[in-house]
């Protein structure tokens, strides 16, 4: 039922297809108890910063708001622990803004300003109203990272057209949309940081990696194609290449090798410190002993 349909009336032909509205949870109560708490100490807005102004390692990250869209367990919980050790004000964006709820009272704990949005990053009218609610409540945001990946494995001859456009729209179309709406807030004030992070796939198509592939391959498209418009402007577009499975739990399996989610977290806000003379546009990451390109 998720396939396209035609109905065709006259000259005209309407294209349509049934598929579920994706749930996104936006934990309002939690949200309603912080602002009563918070209520009459305000967050200062974000002042625009002259385009000549260098953001650097000596800057003060407590000045700073950092997003982090699609946050789980390992690489996406590290970004967040961190970008508020840093001082950063954190703001985390998932389809589900309760399972945050543990992850938001630790760092709350540790004197971290967090928040946690319910937001589905392939939708625009979504992620423009988590940027608009982020900028009220913490600031426009300084660093933005998206941290979604979706996979359904098949062969090109397997794969149905819902499988594979649901990859493509959370590898690739949610990318575009929250690189482009960061983009256009940024922009304006002359600076910022856009972290697009890919895989082994960004580069190499696997057989029955169809679906990945195609999607990491865009957006690694989209981090090239708009380093070089918004460069000028002093936002710094960067896209991230894990060539590794990333570590997501205590338990250790001899033999396995996994990135530490607590070294790519490092990785990435040294990104977003780099001066302007010494941009970097794409890294890649693995551990000591994986195999070059061997992931997925």
């Amino acid at each position: 039922m998720k396939s396209w349909r035609q109905l065709s009336v006259g000259p005209v032909s309407l294209f349509y297809r049934f598929g579920r509205k994706v749930p996104v949870s936006n934990n309002r109560r939690r949200q309603h108890q912080r602002v009563k708490l918070e209520r009459g100490t305000p967050v200062p807005p974000a002042s625009a910063a002259s385009p000549l102004r260098v953001y650097d390692s000596e800057h003060d990250a407590s000045t700073e708001t950092a997003l982090i869209v699609g946050v789980g367990p390992g690489y996406g919980f590290e970004l967040a622990r961190r970008f508020a050790a840093s001082g950063m004000r954190v703001a985390l964006a998932s389809r589900n803004a309760e399972r945050l709820d543990e992850l938001v009272d630790e760092l709350s704990a540790a004197g971290g300003q967090v928040n946690a949005y319910g937001c589905d990053a392939t939708d625009e009218r979504s992620v423009a109203a988590v940027l608009a609610t982020v900028t009220a409540e913490l600031g426009a945001p300084h660093l933005v990272v998206y941290a979604v990946q979706g996979f359904c494995p098949g062969t090109v001859l397997d794969t149905e057209v819902p499988a594979f456009e649901e990859s493509w729209r959370q590898n690739c179309l949610g990318g575009f949309i929250v690189a482009r709406a960061a983009a256009r807030m940024m922009v304006p004030l002359g600076r910022g940081s856009i972290i697009l992070t890919g895989s082994t796939s960004s580069l190499i198509g696997r057989e029955d990696h169809l679906n990945l592939a195609v999607g990491k391959f865009g957006l690694r498209a989209l981090a090239q194609v708009l380093a070089r418009e918004v460069w000028p402007s002093g936002i710094h577009v960067a896209h991230v290449v894990i060539d590794a499975d990333v570590k997501d739990s205590d338990i250790f399996e001899a033999g396995y090798t996994q990135a530490e989610p607590r070294h790519l977290a490092d990785a990435v806000f040294g990104l977003h410190r780099q001066p302007r003379t010494a941009w970097t546009s794409e890294m890649d990451f693995r551990p000591w002993n994986e195999k070059f390109w061997q992931h997925c």
